[in-house]
């Protein structure tokens, strides 16, 4: 009895024990509730900033009494005249301590120097190989940059000529070339007369050699370089050194190629790399070509000083225009002829009171002073200055009327003095600047 109840109860504790393992295995754990973010806020769209305009070129500088001088040739056969009477007219009226002559350069400045980055990334890759014990694959790149470099004389350098130069000569060596290497290194020094190999990159094979070299570029006597161009009065630089203006006979330059450069205001530059012999003269007579700016300055110069224009009344728009481009306040405009001798016809305008000089009769070949550039300069200085600027021999040449001032009183509305033989009108005492001004312009009266 005692054995079946201790029977049914462990029976019965079995069956528990199950049941609860039952319920156990059938609860699953609760997954965690996926919590959504919350949306983020939609952001206000934010005004993007207007781009800036693109800047504009900067304003002429009108001088306060800028000078420009232009000589237009009336026909193809006095171009050389208009050239001549053009520089020696500039030159007169620069030597005039009041004369302030406008800047051509900054009125029309040269096109940027040639990038030298390709020259530069192939030097840096020759000396790569150089590195990596390859001499021929860097006197390969050598070659490549000294050419590159050579190509743009405008932007010379010439360090960095001069050690590529002296790394291909190296090269040379390395790979048998003695002749190569010496003339590399006769390049170099050429370049640079105070050229070194580097002590810490080559060895003493190296510096022997290009000391070698070093005596017998010495020992060369020097060449000469004859330089002119069309239009003349250009600057020219050697190996960046300034020697001076067009037409330059005799330049002396060590032997080899010579960098030169030939620059004048408003023309595009030229450069080229003769190659100089010694004791030998080399010419470079280059036709410059003038940049478009100037072109378009000349067309409006020579529209101004056309026979209709000189024979205006008013002043014609394109001496405004061409005022206005190169920031000038006095325009000198010369209309030259070539008959059996060049001469010209001057007029100057004042811009800012449209008054006018005319009837200044220019014979750069006459024996006649009064016909001189010289004269020339002083009328017009006269003008400019505002003293009276009719010549010795002007006021004969006018008809006696012209001469009486109640004529001019008449006439201009004004008053007119005579005084020692010299007619002019005097200012309008507004101040206006009208056309009937100080050298009121009256046509064929020449002041």
């Amino acid at each position: 009895m005692f054995t079946a109840r201790l029977l049914l109860l462990l029976a019965l504790a079995l069956s528990v024990n199950a049941e609860a393992q039952s319920s156990r295995r059938g609860k699953k754990k609760p997954a965690p509730t996926k919590v959504e973010p919350a949306p983020e806020p939609t952001p206000e769209p934010v005004a993007q900033p207007e781009p800036p305009p693109p800047p504009e070129p900067p304003a002429r500088k009108v001088l306060e009494n800028g000078l420009v001088v232009f000589a237009v040739p009336r026909a193809s056969n006095a171009e050389p005249a208009a050239t001549r009477i053009q520089e020696e007219l500039t030159r007169a009226l620069a030597a005039k301590p009041d004369v302030e002559l406008v800047d051509l350069a900054s009125a029309f400045p040269p096109p940027p120097p040639a990038s030298l980055k390709e020259a530069d990334a192939l030097y840096e890759a020759g000396k790569t190989e150089y590195d990596n014990l390859d001499p021929e694959a860097a006197a390969a790149k050598f070659t490549a940059a000294a050419d590159a470099y050579e190509k743009h004389p405008g932007a010379f350098k010439p360090q960095r000529l001069s050690k590529t130069l002296v790394f291909l000569g190296a090269c040379q060596l390395l790979n048998g070339d003695k002749q190569g290497a010496k003339s590399s290194f006769l390049r170099a020094l050429a370049a640079d007369p105070l050229a070194q190999p580097d002590s810490t990159l080559f060895g003493s094979d190296v510096q022997a050699a290009f000391r070698d070299a070093q005596k017998e570029f010495n020992a060369q006597k020097p060449g000469m370089l004859a330089i002119d161009s069309k239009p003349s009065g250009a600057r020219v630089t050697v190996r960046g050194e300034d020697v001076g203006v067009t037409p330059l006979k005799s330049v002396e330059v060590h032997p080899g190629r010579q960098p030169v450069v030939i620059s004048l205001p408003g023309h595009v530059p030229y450069a080229s790399y003769p190659q100089v012999a010694s004791g030998k003269t080399s010419e470079l007579k280059p036709q410059l070509e003038p940049l478009p700016a100037l072109v378009e300055v000349r067309a409006a110069a020579a529209r101004a000083a056309s026979e209709r224009a000189f024979d205006a009344d008013t002043m014609p728009p394109d001496v405004a225009t061409l005022a206005e481009k190169v920031g000038a306040r006095y325009v000198v405009l010369a209309a030259v002829q070539q008959k059996k001798s060049a001469q010209a016809e001057l007029q100057v305008w004042d811009v800012r009171t449209k008054n006018r000089l005319r009837g200044v009769e220019l014979k750069p070949d006459s024996k006649d002073p009064e016909e001189s550039t010289v004269a020339a300069a002083d009328q017009v200085h006269g003008f400019l200055t505002g003293r009276p600027v009719a010549g010795p021999s002007s006021p004969s040449k006018l008809p006696p009327l012209v001469k009486k001032p109640w004529f001019w009183a008449a006439v201009v509305g004004g008053a007119a003095v005579v005084t020692g033989g010299i007619l002019y009108a005097t200012q309008d005492r507004r101040g206006n600047g009208g056309p009937l001004g100080p050298i009121s312009g009256m046509p064929g009266l020449g002041f």
